[in-house]
């Protein structure tokens, strides 16, 4: 019989079994249920670091999960869990209130809603002035499981609020009328605005081309310089600006052009009018400095021979007629320095001196002649001096030029009044500080007057009042114009009063810097001295007569005088023999004084090369004297000139012809540290080697071996510089160089080196000490 299904003995252990199994289980649920608490509080830490605002919501609409950021970007109080379980039609009454367009934000998301369909990046205003981006994300965690909603939300106000900016900076180069281009780090051309586009349309080909390559150029220099650029471009017939400025960190350059044809056709067309009417000021200073060469020259000669012949013995009308020749000179001469004057004062190369002096001295001693003049004539002369009022006279300024201005006015006044007329000066202090003194000059005549209407045209230059003016009391015209130009320059205004037949006031105001009183003038002494006996000068003069004065007036003074009548005869006779002094004419047929004296300096020989020089020229341009000065000459002297002032000229010029040392020493004491016997043995080693390395220089000079003269000056270079070899740094660079010293003639230089240093071989021995 089979034995039964169930039996006592076995339930017990089948209960304890299930008991077991239900333990089991019991704690699988709870670690179930522990798992889940961690995983959610794990989720709510996440959802919670999240930047942006998330939000799920079931197939039904319920709120499952929100996370703080959503809440507060909707302006939800927190924590974000008190709304988890909420309907979605119950928050949405809080969306409406914060939404600035509540409607369209309802039918938006009740479309949403119901569509189920992804959606992105959709803006959302708030009436705050906030905006938010959302996105819409339909979520199935398995097929055929229930469908959720995710809804992620972004402020992205600042970043709309920069995008904006950007774009408005963006359509800019669009808008801008001129043209724009970028090129990139590798020169290709990747943006232009339609000002760009129209200007390459216009061009041709090769023209395009052309601008595409400059545009290259500049940028790349732009970049690579990270520094803004501008540059001026020529586009075809067009001019532009260009201003590039590197983005490098962008990988471009933008070149911003502006169109500047419409400026640069007008500098050019104002150039072309500047260089014209330059070339007439040019025109005319060099035909007044020719005249005034043409007109000196042969004045030298009247006058200085009238000066001669007043050294003679004569009777009582021959020094009268010799008076009449003197002073009809220095007539001609006033003029031409009138006529020169204006044209300097024309061209604005006026030249104002700035010196100390004493005003009222000045003033009277200028008046004195003019006071006898007026006297001679028949006119009664009155006023008031300046000393009268003024307690401090010195003051800074050109004392020449001031009295020009009150000796024009007194002279036309003693011109244009008759006999039995009456003229009165009054010069005035009517300011005075620490610094500065003001004073007022005033010149009164009873002469003919001057009509209203002609008061502004006696003003211009070579202009008189009345057409006969010049056949009745002669003149040029100028000094009205001219002293009107001083005062002016002086800062003051001529002024003038004046009625047909009761004569004219001529005034004007000035204010001058106060200057310290010159020590008193030394007495006056014969200038012949004696120091120039025996001296030899030789004369560069093409005019003969000229010559005659100059060397009558040079052997008066004890010189020996030898003449020349041009450049090259002068240069011939100046390598031929010594002279002490060098009297230069400027303007020679053959070859000019400027020549000549650059020939002399370029001799080998230094004291030759060195022997002062005299400019004695016809031209009154101070602009030509500073490039004679420049050209190598020591100093100007204008013809004609006074006995005296050339006396003191070669005085001055032998006193400082000194010749300059052959050597200086301090160098090589300087590294000696007091070691004189280092000194001497430097100097020794000099004097025995230097002559055997002069020998080969001038061998490998004469054979033209250049190679060999740069090596040779190459290793005296170190001795030239540490006994202070003076003016050769220049030639021993031109010499170590043969490629250079070819185009500077270096037999010449060659020569100039070697008489440096045979000087320093005959004037260095005396350094060392007596045997």
């Amino acid at each position: 019989m089979a034995a039964p299904v169930f039996s006592s003995p076995s339930l017990p252990a089948t209960l304890d079994g299930a008991q077991q199994r239900i333990r089991e289980l019991e704690q699988q649920l709870l670690e179930s249920s522990a798992a889940t608490a961690t995983a959610q509080t794990r989720l709510h830490l996440l959802i919670n670091q999240l930047q942006e605002g998330v939000a799920l919501l079931d197939e039904a609409g319920t709120l499952l999960l929100i996370n703080d950021q959503a809440c507060q970007l909707w302006g939800m109080p927190l924590p974000a869990s008190q709304w988890v379980g909420h309907s979605s039609r119950a928050i949405q009454q809080r969306f409406r209130k914060a939404v600035a367009h509540p409607e369209a934000f309802a039918e938006r998301l009740h479309q949403l809603l119901v569509d189920r369909q992804p959606a992105y990046n959709e803006l959302v205003e708030l009436k705050d002035g906030r905006l938010l981006e959302r996105d819409f994300l339909p979520m199935q965690e398995a097929p055929g499981a229930p469908e959720h909603l995710l809804v992620c939300l972004r402020d992205v106000t600042e970043r709309q609020r920069l995008h904006q900016q950007l774009q408005s900076i963006a359509s800019i180069p669009g808008q801008n009328p001129n043209p724009i281009l970028r090129v990139d780090l590798h020169g290709e051309l990747i943006y232009t605005n339609q000002s760009a586009d129209s200007l390459y349309a216009a061009l041709c080909p090769e023209e395009q081309q052309q601008l595409l390559a400059a545009a290259r150029q500049i940028a790349a220099a732009a970049l690579a310089e990270g520094t803004e650029q501008k540059m001026d471009l020529a586009i075809a017939r067009g001019h532009f600006a260009s201003f590039v400025v590197p983005l490098p960190e962008s990988g471009f350059a933008n070149i911003y052009l502006v169109n500047i044809t419409a400026r640069v056709q007008a500098e050019q067309a104002m150039l072309r009018a500047k260089e014209e009417a330059e070339a007439a000021v040019k025109a005319r200073e060099n035909f007044l400095a020719n005249m005034s060469h043409e007109i000196r020259t042969p004045m030298n000669g009247v006058l200085g021979m009238a000066a001669q012949l007043s050294k003679t013995q004569l009777d009582s009308r021959q020094r009268e007629w010799l008076g009449i020749i003197r002073s009809s000179g220095q007539h001609l001469l006033t003029i031409i320095n009138d006529v020169l004057d204006m044209a300097k004062i024309t061209s604005g190369k006026l030249e104002m001196e700035q010196t100390p002096f004493n005003l009222c001295d000045s003033f009277a001693q200028a008046l004195q002649p003019l006071i006898h003049q007026a006297t001679e004539k028949g006119l009664v002369v009155a006023g008031t001096p300046l000393r009268n009022s003024c307690s401090y006279p010195w003051v800074l300024g050109d004392p020449y030029r001031l009295n020009q201005i009150l000796l024009n006015l007194v002279s036309n006044a003693i011109k244009f009044t008759e006999p039995g007329g009456r003229i009165i000066v009054i010069a005035r202090e009517v300011a005075s500080t620490d610094t500065s003194l003001t004073v007022e000059v005033t010149v009164e005549d009873t002469g003919i007057g001057i009509d209203a209407a002609q008061q502004e045209r006696i003003f211009e230059g070579f202009t008189q009042a009345y057409a006969d003016t010049t056949r009745r009391f002669g003149g040029t015209g100028l000094g009205l114009s001219i002293s009107r130009a001083l005062v002016e320059q002086y800062g003051g205004k001529l002024r003038l009063q004046s009625e047909v037949g009761r004569g004219s006031t001529f005034s004007f105001t000035l204010t001058l810097p106060r200057a310290h009183a010159a020590p008193a003038p030394v007495a006056p002494v014969a200038f012949d001295s004696g120091i120039l006996r025996g001296r030899r000068a030789l004369l560069f003069e093409d005019n003969e007569i000229n010559r005659e004065v100059a060397r009558l007036l040079l052997e008066e003074w004890g010189m020996h005088v030898d003449e020349a009548e041009n450049g090259l005869i002068g240069l011939d006779l100046y390598r031929q023999r010594a002279y002490d002094i060098v009297l230069m004419d400027i303007q020679m047929p053959g070859m000019s004084g400027l020549e000549a004296t650059a020939a002399i300096r370029q001799l080998p020989d230094a004291a030759k090369a060195n022997v002062p020089i005299l400019a004695l020229t016809a031209n009154a341009f101070r602009a030509d004297n500073e490039q004679y000065l420049a050209a190598g000459m020591n100093a100007c002297l204008t013809k004609p000139f006074e006995e005296e002032k050339l006396y003191q000229q070669l005085k001055q010029l032998l006193e400082k012809a000194a010749p300059p040392a052959a050597y200086n020493l301090e160098k090589l004491r300087a590294l000696a540290h007091g070691r004189e016997a280092f000194v001497i043995k430097i100097i020794r080693s000099f004097l025995a080697n230097i002559p055997a390395s002069l020998a080969q220089l001038e061998a490998a000079a004469t054979a033209g071996n250049w190679e060999q003269v740069a090596s040779l000056v190459h290793h005296i270079k170190p001795n030239l510089e540490a006994l202070g070899i003076p003016d050769v740094a220049e030639v021993v660079s031109q010499l170590e160089q043969p490629e250079t010293a070819l185009q500077a003639e270096p037999s010449r230089l060659v020569a100039r080196l070697v008489a440096k240093l045979q000087r320093a071989l005959q004037e260095l021995p005396r350094e060392l000490p007596a045997a």
